[in-house]
């Protein structure tokens, strides 16, 4: 609903530019009058009337009088039409049809109309969806005041609004097509500021709809609709930090039908991992291995590749087999869900503080007291190892109980915090069937590892038995190339340890992995001295890049820095020679905080420069035909 209303308003502001239709005409009126009056007073007649119309459905409209809306926005349509058939009839006049200059005036203010009547159309076709969906949640409603029926009838008419939703994106496309066409020098060269404004809110309108498109088609799956929906919600810590976002210390079970949470609970991973030893076998990767002493490859390591669909499956095999070991089904899942605390702290942050066990939760103590109270408290109030973890489910219960209780007034609060750690990787999900993935990917919450056809960098950080240090952790990386024979790439990371040695963190011991454009090479690298024998390069074909990985060791109130020097492909330096542009995708490993900074200095002329935190992907590109 919220992103129905935030497209409705989007159009509505739109809308308010056709005002500059009336000084279209007018201009083009003073030119050929003597000639096509009747025609161009029709255009002028019905292109005002249409103007009328809209300016009462947006009024309607903007008090929720969807019906009255509808009605007006139909009329102008109408009135829109009636203009273009008329600037058609235009067109027969001999002064038009053999004069270019005047033709293309005619079709510039032809585009405009155009413009006008898909937006009355698009308008037209946006309200039933609106009436449909107000009709349910109406009068700021929460959702758990909704009847099963009725939150059902919620979610078939946002489904069935796909096709609809497409139709609008196909519409808005168009209209910018059109908008696109227009001469800045001509007939409505006085106006030409406010229709570049206007084609500024139609892209904002179109991107807008791109993100809600996909919505809707995984909406059913997302809530269980017409069918159950079986999740499995991957709790990461990222102060243990792991490639795909950190330490798997739990795990919840979730069952949604009909946008209703039937079943809910969290579990220790270890009560899952530790059944298993002796009975399930599977090689961990050489890292784990090597550094953590671990012979067995278990959930709670699970997530061992940055690139979140490939550790998502990891995780469902290893859960099954695990399961099946110990002599438990394991039930197909919908999706696999990770989940970062960042998001979490979020939440409660939005619904307020939340008591559990006796403490205070609040965004800012959350991450490190839920630590506290299942790594030391528990001790001192006599719980027992194995139920540590159990005060999660009373925080999830709470939680639950309060954003269900939320008036729908509040839920584009709820969907921007979504929206947000979205873009931080602090939420990425994983379909295993192939065609909701993609839909998914559309949403930016996959967590894939992006494919490109320029410069790309990713710095993966592994804690390996270094508690939770990654709390503690100040992390910088900078980037700069040298142009010369060879495209060289600069890399330098400087990482500082600002704790000490207690309950909490000590030594940081972290497998590092820098990836790359496939098929860079090496050229010097320097700062890990003993451990530069652990230094390996590796090709991934699968994710089509080249691997710097490394293991390194800073002790508390220490800094280390590790340079790094590779020739990139030569298809880029290629690329950039006979290019007009240079791209760079960094990509941000999920839960991971590193300050970053960019130096490109490709010429006297083309260079760029940025530094600050890296909050989400960052894409740098430097036009080289710009000066």
């Amino acid at each position: 609903m919220r992103y129905i209303k935030k497209f409705l308003s989007l159009l509505l502001h739109l809308i308010k530019y056709l005002l500059i239709l009336a000084v279209a005409i007018i201009i083009l009126l003073a030119i050929f009058l003597s000639n096509v009056y009747s025609d161009f007073k029709n255009v002028a007649g019905s292109s005002v009337s249409g103007k009328y119309n809209l300016e009462l459905a947006v009024s309607a409209a903007k008090t929720e009088d969807w019906g009255l809306a509808l009605e007006h926005a139909e009329v102008a349509r109408e009135d829109f039409n009636d203009a273009l058939d008329s600037i058609k009839s235009s067109r027969k006049n001999p002064l038009i049809k053999n004069e270019n200059f005047l033709r293309t005036q005619v079709n510039d203010v032809e585009y405009l109309v155009k413009t006008a009547e898909v937006l009355a159309r698009s308008l037209e076709n946006s309200l039933p969806i609106v009436m449909e969906v107000d009709e349910i949640l109406g009068d700021d409603r929460s959702f758990s005041s909704l009847s099963e029926g009725e939150k059902s009838k919620f979610i078939k008419v946002v489904y069935e609004s796909e096709p609809e939703l497409n139709g609008l994106k196909a519409n808005l496309d168009l209209a910018l097509l059109n908008l696109n066409k227009i001469h800045r020098i001509g007939v409505l060269l006085p106006i030409y500021n406010q229709i570049s404004e206007f084609k500024e809110q139609l892209i904002e309108a179109t991107a807008l709809i791109e993100k809600v498109s996909p919505l809707s088609g995984l909406l059913p799956v997302l809530s269980g609709y017409p069918e159950t929906s079986r999740f499995l919600i991957i709790l990461q810590n990222n102060d243990e930090l792991r490639p795909s976002g950190g330490f798997i210390g739990l795990y919840g079970l979730l069952e949604i039908r009909n946008g209703e949470i039937i079943h809910l609970k969290t579990h220790d991973s270890y009560h899952l991992d530790m059944p298993s030893v002796g009975k399930w076998k599977k090689e961990p990767p050489t890292p784990i291995k090597r550094y953590m002493g671990v012979e067995n490859w278990y959930l709670r390591d699970a997530n061992w590749y940055p690139d979140w669909p490939s550790s998502a499956r990891n995780i469902l095999d290893i859960y099954k087999g695990e399961n099946e070991a110990i002599g438990k089904s394991a039930s197909e899942f919908t999706a696999v869900i990770a989940i970062n605390p960042d998001f979490i702290a979020d939440l409660i942050g939005m619904v307020g503080d939340i008591s559990a066990q006796g403490d205070s939760y609040n965004p800012d103590n959350f991450q490190e007291l839920l630590q506290y109270n299942v790594e030391v408290a528990y001790k001192e109030q006599d719980i027992a190892s194995w139920d540590r973890k159990n005060v999660v489910n009373d925080l999830i219960v709470e939680l639950k109980k309060r954003f269900f209780t939320l008036p729908t007034k509040d839920w584009p609060q709820v969907f921007d915090i979504i929206n947000e750690n979205i873009l931080a990787k602090n939420i990425q999900v994983y379909f295993p069937k192939e065609d909701q993935q993609e839909l998914l990917n559309g949403l930016g919450v996959g967590g894939e590892m992006k494919q490109t056809q320029g410069d790309y960098l990713m710095i993966v950080d592994a804690n390996l038995a270094a508690f939770k240090s990654d709390a503690v952790m100040e992390k910088k990386a900078s980037y700069s190339l040298e142009k010369g024979k060879d495209l060289v790439a600069n890399l330098k990371l400087n990482y500082r340890h600002n704790g000490g040695f207690d309950w909490r963190t000590t030594r940081y011991r972290s497998y590092t992995r820098i990836y790359v454009p496939l098929g860079s090479e090496l050229v010097s690298i320097n700062g890990l001295n003993k451990e530069k024998l652990d230094f390996d390069v590796s090709d991934d074909k699968e994710l089509n890049k080249t691997v710097f990985g490394f293991f390194w060791t800073i002790e508390p109130g220490r800094y280390k820095e590790v340079f790094l020097k590779y020739r990139l492909p030569e298809k880029i330096k290629t690329a950039l020679n006979i290019g007009s542009y240079y791209e760079l995708y960094w990509q941000k490993q999920s839960g991971n905080d590193t300050y970053i900074d960019v130096d490109l200095n490709l010429s006297r002329k083309n260079n760029l420069y940025w530094q600050g935190e890296l909050r989400s992907d960052k894409f740098f590109r430097i036009d080289l035909q710009s000066n």
